[in-house]
């Protein structure tokens, strides 16, 4: 009985030293676990603040970059606004200058129309001028004739004369209308009267010169010695002997047709072509300056055809004069003005 009772209780104690380990064990475990959990909860709240502190920073740098952001809208929207009402001005402006294209193309048809009239009032005060002209030169005639001026009868004889033997060269009958003398086919010789006591010889420049040249030609040479010898059988009713040159408005490429370089250039062209004639009837014709005063001068392009002596004339006439191919076909010439004694 004993020995079971001993075995027993020894036993129980083995349980009861096994429990209290046990328990000893878990006690530890659990403590070890508690405080490991508290170790992780700590480094988790550590964390979750870090995390927090970057979620804030990160909430402060995008707040920032909002506001940067609206900065710059507000500043695109402005910009926008800006540049809306610069298109709507442009187009009030584009309206507007449109407007007054349409008023000066008005004004400008107008203008032209009040110039095309002008021009034609032009020509007509011009051809009433020459109207004029020819009276007067009738009356100082019929003065004359009166006796109530000089006697210039032998003035008016010595030029009809000289006229007529010239035409007679060319097989060409002279009329009271008629003072022209074709010479070829696009070119003619005319014998005019300027004042009672001068006479003018025009001769064309196609008809002795070549264009742009101041070199006579064979068949100006021959021109020229006809007239030539008509002047000098006259010598002795004959004064004075000015031979003109005259040229319109064309220059070289190279110079503008309102420069003073292309002035000089037809002044000199018209002086080379006078200075030619004069030496001609010099040297081939015997016609001695020193006994007839004879001189060569050069008007360039300054005197169109159609100016006389008491025109009051600007540069942009004379450009009016010279703007087509007739007109300048006549400005281009050389004259003999004969003066004749009394």
């Amino acid at each position: 009985m004993f020995n079971d009772d001993a075995e027993s209780n020894v036993s129980w104690i083995g349980f009861s030293d096994l429990f209290f380990h046990l328990f000893i064990f878990f006690f530890i475990v659990f403590i070890v676990v508690k405080i490991s959990a508290m170790e992780a909860i700590k480094n988790n709240n550590l964390y979750t603040a870090q995390l927090e502190q970057e979620y804030n920073q990160e909430i402060d740098y995008l707040n920032i970059q909002i506001k940067a952001l609206e900065a710059k809208l507000a500043a695109c929207m402005e910009k926008v606004a800006i540049c809306e009402f610069s298109t709507q001005q442009m187009s009030d402006d584009k309206t507007e200058l449109q407007l007054q294209i349409k008023i000066l193309e008005t004004k400008l048809q107008s203008c032209q129309s009040n110039l095309q009239e002008c021009q034609i009032s032009l020509n007509a005060y011009q051809e009433d001028n020459k109207k004029l002209k020819y009276r007067l030169r009738k009356y100082k005639n019929l003065v004359k004739y009166e006796g109530y001026g000089p006697d210039t009868s032998k003035v008016e004889t010595n030029k009809i004369e000289l006229f007529q033997q010239i035409a007679m060269n060319y097989n060409f009958v002279a009329t009271e209308d008629e003072r022209c003398i074709p010479i070829l086919e696009d070119d003619s010789l005319c014998v005019e009267d300027t004042t009672l006591q001068e006479q003018t010889i025009s001769f064309g420049s196609s008809v002795l010169f070549t264009s742009g040249r101041a070199k006579l030609k064979v068949r100006g040479r021959d021109i020229l010695t006809t007239v030539g010898n008509v002047i000098r059988n006259k010598l002795p009713v004959i004064q004075e002997i000015q031979i003109q040159g005259h040229a319109d408005t064309t220059a070289p490429r190279q110079y503008d047709i309102d420069s003073q370089q292309s002035q000089k250039y037809n002044l000199k062209l018209a002086s080379e072509r006078a200075l030619e004639v004069f030496l001609f009837l010099k040297e081939q014709l015997a016609i001695n300056p020193a006994e007839v005063l004879m001189s060569a001068t050069s008007f360039g392009s300054y005197k169109p055809v159609t100016r006389t002596a008491e025109d009051k004339y600007t540069w942009e006439r004379i450009r009016l004069e010279n703007d087509d191919d007739d007109k300048k076909q006549l400005n281009r010439r050389i004259e003999i003005v004969l003066t004749y004694r009394r």
